[in-house]
C-alpha cells in the first residue's frame, strides 16, 4: 500500500506546481511580446506560422478521409474475402482484393492472417508479386 505523503512533501509539491504555472504564464507573455516585435524586424508572426501548421495538419487529415474507406470487414470468419476470391477465379493481388472489399491493404493483411493460419487462403510471392488465393489454386510467383 502507498503511504500518504507527509505534510511537508505535499506542501513542496504544491509550491512546485504553482511555480510551473507561473513559468507557463510568463512564457506566454514572452511569446506575445516576441510576436509583437517580429513585424518590426520584418519577420512573419509565429502565430500565423502556427495557424499554417494547423491548416496543413487538417489538410492531411482531410486527404486521408478522401482516399477512401479503411473500414473493417464484418466478423464473418473471412467469408467476404473467400467470396471475393471465388468470384475472381480464386487468385487476386492484395491491392485488388482490398479495393474490391473497400478496405485498406494493412487492414486486409490483418484480416487475412487468421485465414492463412486456418488454411483457408494461401499467400504466395514476394512483396511486388504477392498473390492471395484459395488453397490448391496458388500460382508460383516469378
Amino acid at each position: 500500500m502507498k503511504e500518504k505523503p507527509s505534510g511537508a512533501i505535499q506542501q513542496t509539491i504544491t509550491l512546485l506546481e504553482q511555480e510551473i504555472d507561473a513559468l507557463e504564464q510568463r512564457r506566454g507573455e514572452l511569446l506575445r511580446v516576441i510576436d509583437s516585435l517580429r513585424p518590426l524586424a520584418g519577420e512573419a508572426s509565429i502565430a500565423r506560422g502556427r495557424r499554417k501548421t494547423a491548416a496543413k495538419r487538417n489538410e492531411r487529415t482531410n486527404e486521408r478521409a478522401r482516399r477512401g474507406p479503411t473500414r473493417s470487414l464484418p466478423d464473418d470468419g473471412g467469408e467476404a474475402i473467400i467470396a471475393q476470391l471465388k468470384k475472381h477465379a480464386g487468385t487476386m493481388t492484395p491491392g485488388a482484393l482490398a479495393k474490391a472489399l473497400k478496405i485498406s491493404r494493412p487492414n486486409l493483411r490483418y484480416q487475412i492472417k487468421p485465414l492463412e493460419k486456418a488454411g483457408r487462403v494461401v499467400s504466395s510471392g514476394a512483396t511486388m508479386n504477392r498473390q492471395v488465393s484459395l488453397p490448391g489454386r496458388a500460382k508460383e510467383a516469378p
